[in-house]
């Protein structure tokens, strides 16, 4: 497939070289699809084609990870009469400057039980539920719930000692589309992407959406959590707030959270060439220059915001770290997320923001969606470029690509 092509209703932005029959691509915005191999339904941008057939991200990782622990090359550039060679394959800069980061889930509803009287799954929020107020649905709900039905809501805070949040009425289900959802949500200003939530339905009545708080709130990334999260998404979904750096210090470490390796503990890893190509293709205005970039880079190592790691790359472009058999040996820089236990004097001041639902000014503010495939409505842009000119503010009244515009607005009961 070449760019510009389309690929389930979705615009091709960047094709990857065929590796053994299969070709990975990226898709301008997520689109979902059952993969041949593992025969789940998938919901991503990255997407392998093998003939007339798709294959998910992860399983095209495997499929060339089985070739190469084999000891063979992928079967349509292998030669029959050809020797074995299991030397890693040597990697040039323009290979490094496009490695492939397996990309996280969707938040997509898991551990979904069905007892007929009740449906429980668990799904951890992204930015884009918290974005559009809605809620992930298992096809178990969907299929049995009336759309036309309004439902009722029901946040508890619970895990021995349970406790009522909120309560909200008049949520609709919504089947058309990719994925159902719930939609018209009011998400606790305390929610943060990356929580973990637990949701029941009883059949025909309430559902029951719960977080399970911590033992000892943390500060991860100089935020701080309370309640169960999964520290990947809470990396990459918050890389746009949590940086408070000069400007090219933070493109830097917004490209790498963003782009970046995600292990379990949230590190996320690049090698230093992926991320200056990345640092200076994503700059909103001006492209700041290699040799700046690169400054920027070697000060975060100095104060060890930044480290260095040896991950690898395996035949099909595939970062992993660590490496794995097979895998060529790469250094890679490594941001990883502080994480401590909170200080009384941090949870005093967050106290308001973790419990208090009373009616409160929530002021404008920018949101990132470019990362979720999104550009802003034309009603956010002239929102943004009226209040900008009545504050009078400098600089160009029009809002940044990859962001919306959030006006200031009440929350709370």
């Amino acid at each position: 497939m070449k760019v510009g092509e389309k690929l389930l209703g979705r615009k091709v932005v960047r094709a990857y070289p065929p590796r053994g029959g299969i070709q990975l691509v990226r898709l301008e915005a997520v689109a979902s699809f059952i993969c041949s191999r593992c025969t789940q339904k998938k919901t991503a941008r990255l997407a392998a084609v093998r003939g007339s057939t798709l294959l998910c991200n992860g399983c095209y990782g495997r499929v060339e990870a089985s070739a190469v622990e084999a000891g063979q090359r992928p079967a349509a550039t292998a030669s029959p009469s050809a020797a074995v060679d299991t030397r890693p394959p040597s990697l040039r800069t323009e290979d490094l400057t496009q490695v492939v980061v397996e990309e996280l889930d969707s938040g997509l509803p898991y551990s979904v039980v069905n007892t007929g009287l009740t449906v429980e799954w668990k799904f951890h929020v992204r930015a884009e539920h918290l974005l559009h107020g809605t809620c992930p649905v298992p096809a178990e709900m969907a299929d049995r719930a009336a759309p036309q039905e309004p439902l009722d809501l029901k946040f508890l805070r619970g895990r021995h000692r349970i406790g009522i949040l909120d309560q909200q009425k008049g949520i609709k289900l919504r089947t058309e589309g990719d994925l159902p959802l719930l939609t018209g949500l009011t998400w606790q200003p305390f929610v943060l992407p990356g929580t973990r939530v637990s949701v029941r339905w009883d059949t025909w009545r309430e559902l029951r959406l719960a977080y399970t708080p911590l033992d000892k709130p943390v500060v991860f990334g100089g935020t701080v959590v309370r309640y169960a999260y999964d520290p990947k998404i809470m990396t990459r979904e918050l890389a746009a707030f949590d940086a408070r750096v000069d400007r090219v210090e933070e493109l830097v470490l917004i490209a790498l959270r963003e782009l970046g390796y995600l292990d379990e503990k949230g590190r996320a890893l690049l090698p230093r060439e992926a991320l200056l190509r990345n640092t200076s293709e994503r700059a909103q205005s001006e492209r700041p220059p290699v040799k700046k970039i690169n400054g920027a880079i070697d000060r975060l190592l100095s104060r060890r915001i930044l480290t260095w790691e040896e991950g690898g790359v395996n035949r099909a472009g595939m970062l992993h770290h660590p490496a794995r058999r097979g895998d060529t040996p790469v250094p890679l820089l490594c941001y990883t997320p502080t994480l401590r236990e909170a200080e009384r004097e941090e949870l005093r001041d967050d106290v308001g923001a973790a419990y208090s639902m009373s009616a409160h000014r929530v002021a404008g503010h920018l949101m990132r969606i470019g990362h979720l495939g999104k550009e802003a409505s034309p009603e956010a842009r002239a929102a943004y470029r009226e209040d900008h000119k009545r504050a009078g503010l400098a600089g160009p009244h029009e809002l940044p690509r990859g962001f919306t515009y959030v006006r200031e607005h009440e929350r709370g009961i």
